[in-house]
């Protein structure tokens, strides 16, 4: 990769996302994001059309009558990470504004193709295996996609069943690479053909997350198919040999908790580009059979993931399993509220555990589906997705209301 495209990389695409309660600060890159107060957001705003401190800083003066320092502003900045970074020129590029003040848009969304899955792994959340009855067309798909896109959403999931297995896949993910900041394919790893992952390579922003659940024969026993560890890990070795970001997920349970630090270093080796291990829920497939972890279980997973990020930490990125589901998210992040779940049949849910809808992504308006009021119905009938019932949010804090708190919310 050439110097200039490192730079170009490293940039962020900085984005004011507004919400009914307020306003989401993001890097559409990297996807780390945190909440803005009104006033926040408005020296945001500020700081990207004039580009300077001094100027900001007098314009605000004016403007509410209040003494704003360059310095006082900067020192005001200098409360969280990133907006400290806008007094180094960060803001030099436009500021993108996405969101609503009537209804919860997403920032993010997971298309999932297709049901249908060359697999039949018993503890999958989604019973995949047979499409749904009226799934989306490849058609539809890039419908949904130019609507997402144009109300904001920058990174998208395309998952399945198998998303690979779609009519016309190719077609989708040049579409999505397109129309989105960050795609990331969620694959068994099996049937890659070669041509697909030059497309890959040539797109620049696709990720693939592969699944490897164990060794050789854990893994193909999980997963019912003799020989699946050696496609899966081959698939991974080419796709990383291409310069396309991997991320391997171990989905753990009694049966393959001993062996994480066997597959880290597989996928080490391999050249991922990520580990992260996540746990078997008891949904969909995994309802019976599966239990949650018991505390010797979770010590061990987490004294492998320990070692392995001492052993081969400078090669591969090892998530913390304390802190998976707590990455880049705060109190006021949930699902349905940033971001969205597309089923098959075009029904939308919070998340891939949740089966009651918030609306049709064809049918219904993007507005509709976020609605205050369909969100808090859903966040109280919700049977699976435990996180939505957490949100609390604070009283609104706008941009340019007439009364805004003040300093920066982290």
């Amino acid at each position: 990769m050439s110097n200039d495209r490192v730079k170009d990389f490293d940039l962020p695409e900085l984005a004011v996302h507004l919400q009914p309660h307020g306003a989401v600060m993001i890097d559409r890159k990297s996807m780390f994001y945190f909440r803005l107060s009104g006033r926040g957001a408005q020296l945001a705003f500020l700081l990207s059309k004039n580009k300077n401190l001094h100027k900001t800083a007098r314009i605000w003066e004016i403007m509410k009558k209040e003494e704003m320092s360059a310095e006082q502003l900067k020192e005001e900045l200098s409360a969280h990470p990133f907006t400290e970074a806008w007094t180094e020129g960060l803001l030099d590029q436009p500021l993108h504004v996405s969101g609503s003040l009537d209804s919860y848009l997403p920032i993010s969304c997971t298309l999932q193709l297709t049901n249908a899955c060359n697999l039949s792994c018993s503890f999958c959340y989604a019973s995949s295996g047979k499409p749904y009855p009226q799934e989306l067309s490849s058609e539809q798909w890039i419908l949904v996609m130019q609507k997402l896109a144009a109300h904001g959403v920058a990174d998208i999931t395309l998952t399945g069943g198998e998303a690979k297995l779609i009519k016309g896949f190719k077609e989708l993910v040049v579409a999505a690479s397109s129309l989105f900041t960050n795609v990331n394919v969620f694959s068994n790893g099996l049937n890659w053909r070669d041509d697909e992952v030059e497309l890959l390579s040539y797109l620049g922003n696709v990720s693939v997350q592969i699944s490897i659940d164990g060794m050789d024969d854990t893994h193909d026993q999980l997963r019912g198919r003799k020989g699946g560890f050696k496609e899966s890990m081959n698939t991974i070795k080419k796709l990383s040999e291409a310069n396309i970001p991997v991320i391997v997920a171990m989905t753990i349970n009694e049966s393959n908790a001993d062996e994480v630090s066997d597959v880290v270093e597989q996928c080490a080796n391999a050249g991922a580009f990520i580990f992260r291990a996540g746990k078997t829920l008891s949904v969909g497939r995994a309802t019976e059979g599966y239990k949650a972890l018991d505390i010797d279980f979770e010590e061990m997973v987490q004294m492998q993931l320990r070692e392995a990020r001492h052993k081969w930490g400078d090669c591969l990125n090892i998530i913390d399993w304390e802190h998976e589901e707590s990455s880049f998210t705060t109190d006021f992040c949930t699902p349905g509220y940033l971001a969205w779940y597309i089923r098959a049949d075009g029904y939308v849910t919070p998340c891939q555990l949740e089966d009651l809808p918030l609306g049709h992504i064809l049918e219904d308006s993007m507005a509709d589906i976020g609605s205050p009021a369909r969100l808090l119905q859903l966040k109280c009938e919700a049977k699976n997705c435990k996180c939505i019932g957490k949100i609390e949010l604070s009283e609104p804090d706008l941009p340019f209301q007439k009364e805004v708190k003040a300093g920066i919310q982290e």
